[in-house]
């Protein structure tokens, strides 16, 4: 098993209850991959650095509640402020998904989103240009995505299927409580090894030897690789991609139409949620200032909490490559205070701790999750092919359906590939 992110628990879970002898390696020195959550700051609220939003039903959500996290609906407005005033969102929003239906032709050949809209003929239509506005940033943000390669044929499946609403579910103590409930049923039943950076993998049919940036090598009669997809392309000259010998071309092929978003992600803890004295935000869930680096905000499961979470996905993280430290921070502060109406200053002033992780940077993830460019919309399938009953892949971006990009995706696509490995 190569990867200990959520596909690889999952597929590690499956296969060690038939009695398989499995061997995991983590590059990190952590379970959990795209889910990482940290121990807070003011009280020690658990803060996700990863994904944090889930379903109200599914596997992830039937393995929180078994394993006794408490699940907390999010409910509040999306605001953002317009001069002196707040618009509300949520009529912008149903347009915009309207607008994906219209744009999309399923007779038509695949096309990109911005393509898409240029064709569909909105121009004359009252706040077409709001409209087309807030959906281009949505897609930036939700699906940290460049419009420009976005499939719209994908786009119009998974906002039929798991759109952003699909997801209004959060973990009071964090989506860790999951990674823990896996490893706790594989530890002690398998070779768990972390800090073990893959580096290659040479293969032929019934037989695998893999090999470590230490040098070690393990060997086996067959691997599920679980790592992310710009994980799986040597071509990128990246410390932590894997070669294949042979080489799996129709994979990488097939990885290359599913990029990963760029996201960076910032939590910023205050003495108190002073936000809670504008009145207008008494019942908000996020605020967007989409002229600033972190165009997006929200506010904690529980609303007593003084956090408040920062986004920048797509384009607007690929603009943020390199800022970190107190750079970031300044940038954060200067989002937020945008976004409230208020001073730099005042919100600089109530800051007491803040987290951040720009996961395009992390070298094991290279970006947060998957999204489908255009003729990308079949890609999952190759992708999940087993090669020659000796190598079985899984991953969020291996799971169709409009379940890439959810960690809901990556549990589904490891049970699959251990049902493969024990299908032979």
């Amino acid at each position: 098993m190569i990867g200990g992110g959520m596909a690889g628990l999952a597929a590690a879970e499956r296969l060690v209850d038939s009695g398989a002898a499995v061997t995991l390696l983590e590059g990190r020195h952590r379970f959990g991959g795209r889910v990482l959550t940290e121990p807070g700051s003011l009280g020690g609220a658990p803060i996700d650095l990863g994904a944090e939003w889930i379903g109200a039903e599914g596997e992830l959500h039937d393995l929180l509640v078994s394993s006794g996290a408490r699940l907390v609906e999010a409910r509040g407005r999306q605001l953002r402020r317009a001069g002196r005033e707040w618009q509300d969102l949520s009529d912008l929003s149903s347009l915009a998904r309207r607008l994906v239906q219209r744009a999309h032709d399923p007779a038509a050949a695949d096309r990109s989103l911005v393509e898409a809209l240029g064709e569909c003929g909105i121009e004359a239509e009252a706040n077409a240009d709001e409209v087309r506005a807030h959906l281009l940033r949505y897609v930036e943000g939700f699906h940290a995505a460049d419009p420009e390669r976005l499939s719209v044929r994908w786009l119009a499946q998974v906002e039929s299927t798991q759109p952003a609403e699909a997801s209004e579910i959060r973990s009071a103590g964090g989506l860790w409580p999951a990674v823990d409930a896996l490893v706790r049923v594989i530890d002690g039943r398998c070779d768990l090894r972390l800090g073990t950076l893959v580096t290659s993998v040479r293969w032929r049919p019934g037989s695998v030897e893999i090999h470590t940036e230490r040098g070690a090598t393990y060997r086996g009669s067959a691997a599920v690789v679980t790592v992310p997809l710009p994980l799986l392309d040597p071509a990128t000259d990246q410390p932590a991609a894997i070669r294949f010998t042979p080489t799996l071309g129709d994979k990488r092929a097939a990885a290359r139409t599913l990029p990963m978003g760029p996201v960076v992600k910032v939590v910023l803890a205050f003495r108190r949620a002073f936000w809670r004295d504008i009145e207008s935000l008494e019942d908000a869930l996020f605020v967007h200032a989409y002229d600033q680096p972190l165009p997006t905000w929200w506010t904690a499961s529980d609303p007593n909490l003084p956090l408040i979470t920062g986004w920048a996905g797509g384009p607007y993280a690929a603009r943020l490559a390199g800022a970190a430290g107190e750079a970031l921070k300044d940038l954060s502060v200067i989002s937020l205070a945008a976004a409230l109406g208020m001073a730099p200053r005042q919100v600089a002033s109530q800051l007491e701790a803040w987290h951040s992780h720009d996961w395009t940077a992390d070298p094991l993830a290279r970006g947060a999750y998957s999204y489908v460019a255009v003729g990308g919309a079949d890609a999952w399938r190759v992708l999940a092919e087993p090669v020659s009953g000796t190598l079985y892949f899984a991953g969020e971006a291996t799971c169709g359906g409009g379940y890439n990009a959810t960690v809901e995706g990556a549990l589904r696509s490891g049970r699959r590939a251990a049902e493969q490995v024990l299908r032979g």
